[in-house]
């Protein structure tokens, strides 16, 4: 019974592999950190004594780690584009940086909840409560962590014999393990690996070329590329290669990434953005050929929905992408429904002549080609647009009239009669004598009776002797 109840306890003590980092109190934070780094750079040393022969198993050790390391910052300030390489980069910082911080009572950090900030002695690195109630090294520390290691860089580490990972990491290449490719670039003289603005010299070089290419391929693109949909989604796909490129193989880190990193974005989503536009327009088009639709005010109403689509699909993207920079998107909306009472105003006349058009659409009253009295206005209809609707008068003057005000007048379409009345007068000479017109009368009469376009019932004819009296 004592060595099962041991056994138990060992266990408990025992934190379970899926369970996240301990940050409950400021001390447990930095225990936590402290371990994870610690168990992520002793496999980083057996790793780069022999990058030829690195197993699946240390690639998830490290990784692992690092990932539980980083869960004790707080990157809530951090754009969702750059905070899986400012994580890696953080991490490996601090522990230079505390590698280097004069030693301190470890047992002196706070181990209960009632604190709001620790901060590491001799140094404005904060250990702060957050909103959960888990404590995490601040935003600001995270801000400040390439400018705290570039002041404590040059000093010795506590730690005997314990080599500055970061500098590896940042000058060679790949994502914490260089990738093969990298032996070449090792190879080369030292001079190639000189640091210089926090990257290597062939970083800068490799940098220039890859921009050389981005730029051909752009100019590919723009002038060889004729389909308009394929232009955005090309230049896309080069731009995410590029960042890609640059980020994962490159290994630019700092600023420098961080840049690049934003300059891409802003060119990508737009692209995106477009692309998307496009291809939403197309499809409402491609719905409506596919439906065979042909009339005017269809095709009309074909061309307005795809661009109500294609803007609601670009404006979607563009606030991801916005959200991905960090950009507080759900409070910009909120911001605008706050101006919306003036927009709305603003726009009603628009929004006037275009519900005007959906109704037409809807109530089909109107087609192009139809001859219609709309109000005061007669003529032919010769195009339904998103804003008016345009009328060929018989004087052939071009009447234009907005579909807001189309709506709310009388419209009489002649087009649509099912039937007419077929009013013709006969001109007779005065000397014809009666027994013609009698003749003429009863002609035309068997003649209307028998023509398969004139109705049985009811057939009016109005007779010589009823005109005579009238």
């Amino acid at each position: 019974m004592m060595f099962t109840v041991m056994a138990c306890w060992a266990t408990a003590q025992e934190r379970f592999p899926l369970a996240p980092p301990d940050t409950s109190t400021p001390k447990q934070t930095y225990q936590s950190y402290i371990e994870a780094v610690t168990q992520a750079n002793r496999e980083l040393g057996i790793v780069y004594r022999d990058l030829s022969n690195v197993s699946d198993s240390q690639r998830h050790v490290i990784d692992s780690s690092f990932e539980r390391a980083s869960l004790t910052f707080d990157l809530s300030q951090v754009s969702a584009s750059s905070q899986n390489r400012v994580a890696i980069e953080s991490v490996m910082l601090l522990k230079e940086v505390l590698d280097r911080v004069p030693p301190f009572d470890t047992s002196a950090i706070p181990n209960i909840t009632d604190v709001e900030r620790w901060t590491v002695p001799n140094t404005s690195i904060d250990i702060v409560k957050q909103p959960s109630g888990q404590y995490q090294f601040s935003s600001e520390t995270v801000e400040h962590l390439h400018s705290f290691y570039r002041l404590v860089s040059h000093l010795p580490s506590n730690i005997q014999a314990s080599p500055d990972y970061y500098e590896y990491y940042s000058l060679s290449a790949g994502r914490l393990i260089p990738p093969p490719w990298f032996a070449v670039i090792d190879a080369m003289p030292e001079q190639m690996m000189i640091e210089f603005g926090d990257q290597a010299v062939w970083q800068w070089v490799a940098l220039i070329l890859l921009v050389f290419v981005l730029v051909c391929y752009a100019y590919w693109v723009y002038q060889k590329i004729e389909h308009v949909l394929l232009k955005p989604v090309l230049m896309a796909l080069g731009l995410f290669v590029f960042d890609w490129t640059a980020d994962y193989q490159l290994n630019l880190t700092g600023t420098l990434m961080t840049t690049l990193n934003m300059i891409g974005e802003l060119m990508f989503w737009p692209l995106i953005a477009q692309a998307a536009y496009l291809l939403g327009a197309s499809c409402c088009r491609w719905l409506m050929v596919g439906q065979r639709i042909n009339t005017g005010l269809k095709k009309s109403l074909a061309q307005i929905m795809g661009t109500l689509a294609g803007s609601f699909c670009a404006v979607c993207v563009v606030g991801y992408g916005l959200h991905r920079l960090g950009v507080p998107v759900y409070g910009i909306v909120t911001g605008l429904s706050l101006g919306g009472m003036a927009i709305a105003l603003a726009i009603r006349p628009t929004m006037e002549n275009l519900i005007g058009g959906v109704i037409m659409f809807m109530d089909k009253s109107l087609s192009v080609g139809d001859f219609c009295s709309v109000g005061s206005v007669s003529g032919v209809v010769e195009q339904i647009g998103v804003r008016s609707t345009r009328i060929r008068a018989k004087d052939r003057t071009l009447i234009t009239i907005s579909n807001g005000d189309v709506v709310k007048m009388q419209i009489t379409n002649f087009s649509r009669r099912d039937r007419y009345p077929f009013l013709v007068k006969l001109g007779l000479r005065y000397e014809t004598p009666m027994e013609t017109m009698v003749a003429v009368t009863r002609d035309i009469r068997e003649f209307l009776a028998q023509h398969p376009r004139v109705l049985a019932s009811p057939l009016r004819f109005i007779s010589l002797r009823s005109v005579i009296t009238a």
